[in-house]
């Protein structure tokens, strides 16, 4: 017997070790869990599965209370179960025999079904009317933030609710119909508009600075009409720079800005820049047409000579007469442009020549004579007096004589300079030829300039 036992608790103890789950539809009978102290007896979850089988019940905590409940009425098709209708009440007693009984109180209601899920919201229903605005958070004249009051008056004008655009439109009152605008004292009108236009010489630019409420214009030179302070001391309007085509006869340039017309006392900074002047040049500035170059000797205004303009060396002209006839070279342009005398092939005696009426002072004359042609039989010569008026008396001073008969060489000049003191009068000189050629014709060349020492 004890082998026995031992034997049945070994079998037992095996068949614990070999199954460690239980089947509750085929191991079990008559199940009762109203003791147990939980019991969960459907699959739970936010999301119905995918597949199901018939007579399979699903709990999805996330459903609105009272549609939480799902059933598998059909292969993989899940079926809301909603509130169910409460129990019948028991049925009255019956009326005793003859007469007809009367109908028994009805049973009492059954508890109300659970609420089905919430249906979709309906269509957004029209917008309400405007609430009222708000109050006034800033009141400004002209830029300037005025005290917030109660109430806003016009003294003039009146004002219109502007809803389209939310603001509300005033006409009339001060600072609000427009603005006065004056000239130098003189009324020009009054606008809600002030048009700032560009006009020769001034250009006009505005931007809006919304930042601080106001516009704010600048205005500015424009230098295609109007020179700055630095195009002036630059320069750079009156300067002529002229081109010959290499022989300095006819002198043509162009000016920047390109010049309108030629106007009496024009003031202009000259350059000659591809050769010196040639006697009796012209300039022509920008086509307006050829105008003589000229300088004062004295009180006349003759031709320059050749010379009197360097190359590359800049010169001040000035417009003379109305309509304009000539450029003066200017005293301070070319060396002595006053007190030059410049001659040249001349055969016989000049009468006075005037080198010009300098102030009072001490001057340099500087002469050069030299043989330009000679006679082919005979002989003659020449020399030169030159006259001036010191502080007391009139002066002469005669030099020596060029001989300019065929025995002298063509390489020999006459040359000096006379020191002078000036005080009042012209200075002048002639020339004198002397003796005769038997055949051909003698010529000499002379260059005379007065020049300032102090």
């Amino acid at each position: 017997m004890l082998f026995r036992g031992a034997v049945v608790a070994w079998a037992l103890a095996c068949a614990v070790d070999a199954q460690t789950q239980v089947d509750l539809r085929t191991q079990s009978k008559s199940v009762d869990f109203t003791g147990a102290s939980t019991t969960k007896p459907m699959k739970t979850g936010t999301v119905l599965p995918a597949t199901c089988g018939v007579g399979e019940a699903f709990f999805k905590p996330n459903a609105p209370t009272g549609a939480n409940l799902y059933l598998c009425t059909a292969q993989n098709s899940w079926a809301l179960q909603l509130g169910m209708q409460g129990p019948t009440g028991p049925p009255g007693p019956t009326g005793s025999m003859g007469a007809t009984g009367a109908t028994g109180p009805a049973g009492p209601a059954g508890p109300t079904g659970l609420t089905g899920a919430t249906g979709n919201a309906g269509p957004v229903g029209p917008t309400g009317p405007a609430g009222p605005g708000g109050a006034i958070q800033r009141i400004q004249n002209a830029g300037t933030n005025l005290p917030v009051e109660s109430t806003v008056n016009f003294t003039g004008g009146g004002c219109t609710d502007n809803p389209a655009n939310g603001r509300t439109d005033c006409t009339g009152g001060a600072g609000i119909s427009g603005l006065n605008i004056d000239v130098n004292g003189a009324a020009q009108g009054t606008q809600a508009t002030l048009n700032l236009i560009s006009g020769t010489g001034i250009i006009q630019t505005c931007a809006n600075n919304t930042s601080a409420n106001r516009v704010d214009c600048t205005p500015a030179l424009d230098t295609a009409y109007a020179p700055s302070r630095a195009m002036d001391q630059a320069g750079t309007d009156h300067s002529i720079i002229a081109t010959s085509g290499g022989v300095g006869a006819v002198l043509y340039a162009s000016g920047s800005p390109t010049l309108a017309a030629y106007t009496q006392n024009q003031t202009l900074s000259f350059i000659a820049s591809d050769h010196n002047c040639a006697a009796g040049a012209t300039l022509n500035i920008d086509g307006l047409g050829p105008i003589p170059l000229k300088k004062a000797v004295g009180a006349t205004v003759v031709s320059i000579a050749a010379g009197d303009c360097l190359q590359n060396v800049p010169i001040l002209l000035r417009a003379f007469g109305s309509p304009v006839s000539a450029f003066i070279l200017s005293p301070d342009g070319a060396p002595s442009t006053d007190w030059v005398s410049n001659v040249a092939g001349q055969s016989s005696s000049q009468s006075t020549v005037t080198l010009g009426t300098p102030t009072a002072g001490q001057y340099m004359l500087n002469y050069y004579a030299d043989q330009n042609g000679t006679c082919t039989t005979g002989t003659n010569s020449v020399s030169f007096t030159f006259n001036w008026t010191d502080s007391s008396s009139a002066r002469a001073v005669t030099t020596g004589s060029l001989t300019l008969a065929a025995a002298q060489s063509t390489f020999g000049y006459l040359a000096g300079l006379l020191p002078l003191y000036i005080g009042s009068g012209t200075v002048t000189y002639t020339s004198t030829v002397s003796g005769s050629c038997s055949t051909g014709t003698s010529s000499y060349d002379v260059h005379v300039a007065l020049m300032r020492l102090q």
